[in-house]
């Protein structure tokens, strides 16, 4: 109904632009006012006593009609283009947009998120910490004291560092593992351990070693922490295909090994995981030499 008086209202304003056009034209070339009555009477006279008129006169009132049947021809027919397109969408959208929602589900599921899904952002230290040392410290004192291993003084304990250092691992102090203490402890990122022995014994390690990881699984229930572990055979006693452990021969062959297994870079949004990981690390190097 709103269009329809759109179209109404606009005819009008056609025909009186017409109409004014037609009157401005007409009484500037031939002195006469189409609304006034003398001047159409005087008209009618000349057309009965046949008197000679111009045909420009004529032409102007044709010229006139033709435009306003043109412009109304325009208007109606802009309104006859856009009815059949509206009929038109209204049909069709629903069968259109339908499929094109089902193609966008996909997008729903975030790709980046999925960094997160193994370890929350924020490594959470265990609360009852203090209570765990304390408890395996009550138990110590009842239980025979224990000869600690403790690493060889010599050269390849700087290098060894060195080597883990510069492969981008944090070196952290030597802890005290059920009486051994290695000759490196580094970490890395996304919950990695590195443990090294020099000339040590296998056995004597990887009871420390376990003894850390029960350590980890008391304290952590949700994180998993990767513990590596080699030695650095330089006396030639160990068969490296006859051993859980990594077995090097030579520092040379543990530096290739480590240049090809680098630590993860820590991104600016894993930094602060990382830290909390750290954190719980060194809680982890006080309190073990109790267990």
């Amino acid at each position: 109904m709103k269009n329809k008086l759109e179209y109404i209202l606009l005819s009008i304003l056609l025909g009186l632009s017409v109409l004014l056009g037609l009157s401005f034209w007409l009484n500037t070339v031939f002195n006469f006012n189409i609304f006034c009555a003398a001047h159409w009477n005087e008209f009618a006279k000349m057309q009965a006593t046949q008197t000679p008129i111009s045909t420009g006169f004529y032409a102007s009132f044709a010229v006139a009609i033709f435009i306003f049947v043109t412009g109304i021809y325009f208007i109606h027919r802009s309104s006859l283009k856009i009815t059949p397109i509206k009929t038109k969408e209204s049909v069709l959208y629903p069968v259109q947009t339908l499929p094109e929602q089902k193609d966008i589900e996909p997008e729903t599921a975030p790709v980046e998120p999925v960094v997160f899904a193994d370890r929350p952002p924020r490594l959470n230290l265990p609360r009852n910490m203090a209570q765990i040392a304390q408890k395996t410290h009550e138990t110590k004192q009842n239980q025979p004291i224990q000869q600690t291993t403790a690493p060889s003084e010599n050269p390849y304990n700087t290098v060894v560092s060195e080597i883990f250092a510069e492969a981008g691992y944090v070196i952290k102090q030597n802890p005290t593992m059920s009486g051994f203490i290695p000759n490196l402890f580094a970490i890395g990122n996304n919950e990695v351990v590195w443990i090294g022995g020099i000339d040590c014994g296998i056995e004597k390690m990887m009871s420390g070693i376990q003894r850390l990881d029960s350590v980890f699984k008391e304290t952590l229930e949700d994180i998993q922490i990767n513990i590596n572990a080699f030695i650095l055979d330089t006396l030639n006693r160990y068969d490296s295909t006859n051993t859980d452990l990594l077995i090097f021969k030579s520092v040379d062959d543990l530096k290739a090994f480590v240049d090809e297994h680098p630590a993860d870079k820590i991104e600016e949004f894993d930094q602060e995981s990382f830290d909390s990981y750290s954190e719980y690390i060194d809680t982890i190097i006080k309190y073990i030499k109790n267990v």
